[in-house]
């Protein structure tokens, strides 16, 4: 919008009125015309209809009233009276609707009501007027912009600079409007031409900086942040600046040299200390990178916030290496140094939680997490961490305690209540399992999750015999995510077991093999739909891979012996009956067939 002192002072100048006439038209009411009613609110045409008028000469007085009108509009706009504004400047542009002023003036009138269509039309009139004057172009440009119509923006604004090559607000118009529109090159070129006019200038570097971090234009970027820095030298923002994009050039000497400016200004610039450490990381000088940032963490001037910004970065990178026993111990200093300091700080134990985890150390983790929940009790990802690491330590009753614990916190939260049910499953309580993988089952989240709660449903159901409800729950778990292999070869199980829809569970378990070819359990599934379907041959090529893994159950060498006692060999299949037994003992129904075949 454009300021309103300055349209003051250039609709004055396309209509001069003398101090002598105003002050005649203001001290009469029949300059008004008293009992006239006002024009309602329209456009030109409407308005010159409406008062008669067809654009032939008008005399004096009517001049002079035309210009009290406009006066007036110009006044009520001031005043935010917007109607009085409409009527009054209609009124004027009955009488004289050549005057570019008084079409200028319409123009920004209705971008105040919010009709740009309006101001579009007044606009265009003042500029078709009086071109040259660059306030009646801009504020068309303002109406176009309203409509949305950017090639006709940058055509009235290439219009402007034809008048006015040199005008730097018109430029610096046309090069934020192309920046808005995405045509980034065209910006810079236009930023190029202020740089040109006005010569170096910080705040359209910085601006060009802005577009070719667009255009991804990494070298670009460096070459205008060096024509920043030798506007100032010293400047500690552009140094770091500088110094990241050599990092991502991977010109590592040029951002180390940068950085060590900076921390000859600001020895303890945490940023640099930080950037620093990551080169000396890169080149696997692990002793000085840590030394630089436990010096930061154990720097009592540094925020608490910059010191968990730091171990966090820390942690991130030995999260994508874990086997990296120089970084482990870095990670391990660093924190062992902030808890001394911050004890009770929940963020601190929520980091050291991580690390343990990283680091395979299950208790320690269960520790620190335990503590986060205590310090942050709302924090929702320490208690879904602390759930899921006492399942996977095979801690099932804590497992189960720390979900009702939660439950106070973060109530009907779909992950723990999955591993809650999971907990039950693990301890084959299956009604308990199948309560709370339901719970956890019309939760809202994300689909490959809701997956693997309604296929650890079905497995729950199948436990219980339920076979519609496990038909139901395996089902949706595959619908919600065809890939998820567990439910695929389970399912695919017990539709075996109980000899129904076998073709159906082939292509199923075969679908969970091209997935994971490997799996000692997925093997012995689709051995043993081949021993339903009657290809004992095929489904001992199976079961006999699955045994070859190493990791075959006790089920699979029973299923072995049961394929041998169908092709004919008693002793085989008393063999894997006894091996099938030897590894588990609770397969109580093996000693009848043991005793038979002795």
């Amino acid at each position: 919008m454009l300021l309103r002192s300055t349209l003051f002072v250039h609709i004055a100048a396309a209509v001069v009125v003398s101090v002598l006439t105003l002050t005649a038209c203001s001290t009469t009411e029949t300059a008004t015309g008293e009992g006239e009613q006002p024009y309602p609110p329209g456009y030109g045409a409407e308005a010159d209809r409406i008062s008669g008028r067809t654009g032939d000469p008008v005399s004096t007085d009517e001049e002079i009233r035309a210009r009290a009108y406009f006066i007036r509009g110009i006044t009520a706009m001031e005043l935010d009276d917007i109607e009085s504004a409409e009527r009054m400047l209609l009124r004027a542009h009955a009488i004289i609707p050549d005057t570019p002023g008084v079409n200028n003036a319409l123009s920004q009138l209705y971008m105040e009501k919010n009709d740009p269509a309006g101001s579009v039309f007044y606009g265009r009139r003042a500029v078709e007027l009086e071109p040259e004057n660059k306030w009646y172009r801009l504020q068309l440009v303002e109406g176009l912009r309203a409509e949305g119509d950017y090639r006709e923006v940058i055509r009235q604004l290439d219009s402007t600079l034809a008048y006015h090559p040199s005008d730097i607000q018109v430029l610096y118009t046309k090069a934020r409007i192309q920046t808005s529109q995405g045509d980034y090159e065209k910006s810079n070129e236009t930023y190029q031409q202020i740089l040109d006019l006005l010569g170096p200038d910080r705040s359209i570097h910085y601006q060009r900086i802005s577009n070719f971090t667009r255009l991804e234009d990494t070298d670009a970027i460096i070459n205008e942040l060096l024509k920043v820095l030798e506007l100032d030298r010293g400047n500690v923002n552009t140094l770091l600046m500088l110094s990241q994009f050599y990092l991502e050039d991977e010109q590592i000497d040029a951002a180390r040299e940068l950085l060590e400016q900076v921390l000859q200004r600001n020895p303890n610039h945490p940023e640099a200390l930080v950037n620093l450490a990551d080169i000396h990381i890169m080149r696997e000088e692990w002793d000085v990178a840590g030394r630089l940032l436990l010096g930061l963490v154990n720097d009592p001037d540094v925020t608490l916030s910059n010191k968990l910004e730091i171990i966090q970065y820390v942690l991130s990178r030995y999260s994508n290496d874990p086997d990296n026993k120089s970084l482990q111990d870095t990670a391990a200093g660093l924190i062992d140094s902030l808890l001394a300091d911050e004890p009770d700080n929940g963020m601190a134990h929520a980091m050291a939680a991580e690390f343990y985890s990283l680091s395979d150390n299950g208790d320690q983790s269960l520790y620190h997490l335990r503590r986060t929940t205590e310090l942050m009790p709302e924090n929702d990802a320490a208690w879904r961490q602390l759930v899921q690491t006492y399942y996977i330590e095979g801690r099932y009753e804590e497992a189960i305690h720390a979900a009702q614990q939660a439950d106070e916190f973060i109530p009907q939260d779909a992950f723990v209540l999955f591993f809650k049910g999971g907990s039950y499953f693990l301890k084959e309580q299956y009604s308990e399992a199948a309560k709370f993988l339901s719970a956890a089952a019309e939760l809202p989240s994300r689909s490959q999750f809701r997956s693997i709660i309604f296929g650890t449903l079905g497995d729950a159901y199948a436990s219980l015999e339920e076979w519609d409800a496990a038909d139901t729950a395996y089902e949706e778990a595959i619908t919600l995510d065809p890939d998820n292999e567990v439910a695929l070869n389970n399912f695919a199980y017990y539709l075996s077991e109980r000899d129904i829809r076998l073709k159906e569970a082939k292509e199923m378990a075969q679908r969970a093999l091209e997935l994971n070819p490997e799996n000692a359990a997925f093997l012995d599934t689709m051995g043993w739909i081949y021993f339903k379907i009657g290809d004992y041959e095929k489904a001992r090529e199976y079961i006999r891979a699955s045994i070859e893994t190493g990791e075959a159950s006790a089920e699979v060498l029973e299923h072995m012996g049961d394929v041998y006692d169908k092709m004919g060999e008693p002793d085989r299949a008393m063999y894997w009956w006894q091996k099938a037994y030897d590894k588990d003992d609770n397969r109580t129904h093996l000693k009848e067939r043991l005793h038979i075949n002795r």
